[in-house]
């Protein structure tokens, strides 16, 4: 079993300073991808934004990875204020209601938890994800 990374990880122009995550073993591990700032460097206000930016972050990092929503087998889920959990899951659910249905269906990624010190007091939002593709 070869593990390789996924190379560097940049929202826009702007390198992150952790990487996109590693393939092993048929399974591909996503760092911790957010949505506080947009493809151009912008922030990007609220809970329900945040959700959105960080979801597409990671459909489409997990393209790159050769992998899809469908391949998903956990979600590490984390938000920063337990008052916007409901908001979190609301647009997290209408996310994947429109790109992973399957996954919404099946519930089987499974993690929320509450992180009030993410990386940035602006981040909302924090998704770490696990696929399996084989």
């Amino acid at each position: 079993m070869t593990k390789r990374g996924l190379g560097s990880l940049t929202y826009g122009h702007v390198v992150q300073p952790w990487g996109r995550g590693a393939a092993a073993g048929g399974f591909v591990f996503l760092s911790g991808i957010d949505g506080a700032t947009d493809e151009q460097g912008r922030p990007v206000p609220g809970v329900a934004a945040q959700t959105k930016v960080a979801l597409d972050r990671v459909q489409a990092l997990l393209a790159d990875a050769g992998a899809d929503m469908d391949d998903v087998v956990q979600l590490d889920q984390f938000v920063a204020d337990p008052a916007e959990r409901t908001e979190y899951m609301r647009a997290r659910d209408a996310w994947l209601s429109e790109h992973a249905p399957r996954l919404l269906d099946d519930r089987s990624y499974a993690s929320l938890l509450v992180y009030p010190r993410l990386a940035t007091p602006a981040m909302r939002v924090e998704i770490r994800a696990v696929a399996y593709v084989g």
